[in-house]
């Protein structure tokens, strides 16, 4: 695993590295600034409602209790990820999961 120094130091010298391998470290970068603890959480029946396609209630991770599901809040993607080709932005639009049962 690349440590965050390493990673600091290639997404700090982009002249020095590929722009590829620069644009790598600062998404894990990012990855591991918005990972590093939750924004809040939802209860288990809670994530079924949403799975579902309905609304659930969330609570700050302050209040979090076992067995609830965390959840993360990712920040917005950089200049350099808007400005990727097409191609690499597209995503498969969700699919609403036929209900079980």
């Amino acid at each position: 695993m690349l440590s965050e120094d390493r990673l600091s130091h290639i997404a700090g010298h982009p002249d020095s590295h590929d722009a590829e391998a620069v644009a790598m470290a600062q998404e894990i970068l990012q990855l591991r600034r918005t990972l590093g603890a939750p924004w809040a959480v939802v209860q288990p029946l809670g994530e079924l409602y949403v799975e579902d396609g309905n609304a659930a209630m969330i609570w700050p991770a302050s209040l979090a209790e076992r067995g609830d599901v965390c959840l993360y809040r990712l920040e917005k993607p950089s200049p350099a990820a808007e400005a990727a080709p097409p191609a690499a932005k597209q995503r498969g639009r969700r699919k609403k999961m036929p209900a079980q049962g």
